[in-house]
């Protein structure tokens, strides 16, 4: 039997550092899947829609999104997960008769990793103002947390009522959980300025995962934390984005030998 070829691909910038055509490209070998190849494209905002449609033309039906475009994309979606609709951002495309259908896995995949919130309405606090601060926010509220953001810019945040300037977040305040929704720390990236004020039981998060022990983690941890890497989160946000191409969650063995594979080449 011969299958049409279909393409998948990430969108974003930077995108040189994403483990993501590695972990799907092997997934699909480990599932014969040799008809489908996932490729890495450098995308600035003003040129998604021009990108979109070529990859359209040369037969791409999925696409990851990557910082900037979560919430660029929402204009160009046929349809949108009720994922997408609580946090305003996508970051999985899947095509279809209709277009372009979009799904954001990022809230799927913190929703497996965070405990519930105990009491309901227990402090955390998200660091930073785009596509993964407002997943990070919505996955919070769904699981009984009471999120607040820092952000440089806190007037520009609107998608959380409670908001705190970047020099605050230093402040002690008995958060039970800290998540690092920014690109601070990342290889070849800025690192942080200024630290959260980590409390013995505290849930640390952070959404970077090259390297794969951040200094946030590595503060986090020695501070008595609880911490979830950005690799896990990536490889659960891979196999989410499985359902809206294929149906069914992605292989999580496969991927997750992959990923720790590419991270350790990585570091």
């Amino acid at each position: 039997m011969t299958h049409e070829i279909r393409l998948y691909a990430v969108l974003g910038s930077p995108i040189a550092h994403s483990l993501s055509p590695r972990l799907h490209n092997f997934a699909f070998q480990q599932r014969r899947m040799s008809w489908c190849y996932y490729v890495p494209v450098m995308c600035q905002p003003h040129q998604l829609l021009e990108k979109l449609e070529a990859f359209r033309s040369l037969g791409g039906v999925g696409v990851n999104l990557t910082r900037p475009l979560k919430e660029t994309v929402l204009p160009y979606l046929a349809r949108r997960s009720r994922w997408v609709e609580a946090t305003g951002a996508a970051n999985t495309l899947a095509w279809t008769d209709s277009g372009w259908v979009g799904d954001n896995t990022d809230v799927q995949a913190l929703l497996g990793r965070l405990p519930a919130a105990k009491p309901s309405g227990a402090p955390a606090l998200v660091l930073g103002s785009g596509g993964a601060a407002r997943s990070s926010v919505v996955a919070l509220r769904m699981l009984g947390y009471e999120p607040t953001v820092a952000a440089r810019r806190p007037e520009a945040v609107d998608f959380c009522p409670t908001v705190i300037p970047w020099a605050a977040l230093s402040e002690p305040h008995p958060w039970a959980v800290v998540i690092n929704a920014t690109p601070l720390g990342q290889s070849g990236e800025a690192s942080f300025d200024r630290w959260p004020a980590w409390a013995t039981g505290t849930v640390a998060v952070d959404w970077v995962y090259q390297p794969r022990q951040t200094a946030f983690l590595t503060q986090a941890a020695s501070a008595g934390c609880r911490v979830v890497d950005g690799l896990a989160l990536l490889v659960d946000q891979a196999r989410y984005a499985w359902v809206s191409w294929f149906g069914e969650m992605g292989p999580a063995s496969m991927i997750e030998a992959v990923a720790e594979r590419a991270s350790d080449d990585a570091g």
